[in-house]
């Protein structure tokens, strides 16, 4: 990959990740705000439980995405960034453009999902 590419798909992964930060943020300020009101009275309960719950999955999956993109900028830093983790064969640029923080070229993924 050369120093145009990577630098392109850096400024992919950081946008991404302020992007991600601000919106976790909101997410977590609602969690903390439902967790502080402890109002969960008659009806309202089981929507304001359900809308917690929501928040608090949301909230995961964005921290979850927003350590994948931070390995991603590592492995920019490293050299390694668009080389699969697992056969070390280039992942597609489409791949990449489609989803910046991916680690793995499309068969190795297809195989870790499939629990091989």
């Amino acid at each position: 990959m050369n120093k145009e590419e990577t630098q392109h798909y850096r400024k992919l992964l950081e946008e991404q990740l302020a992007s991600l930060e601000k919106s976790t943020s909101t997410h977590q300020e609602n969690l903390d705000d439902t967790r502080e009101s402890g109002d969960f009275v008659g009806g309202d309960r089981a929507a304001e439980l359900e809308n917690l719950e929501v928040d608090a999955s949301v909230a995961e999956s964005e921290f979850q995405l927003a350590r994948k993109i931070r390995h991603a900028l590592e492995r920019i830093e490293d050299g390694s960034y668009g080389l699969c983790e697992s056969c070390g064969q280039s992942i597609p640029a489409a791949r990449l453009e489609a989803k910046p923080s991916v680690s793995l070229c499309l068969s190795c993924q297809e195989k870790h999902e499939a629990g091989a």
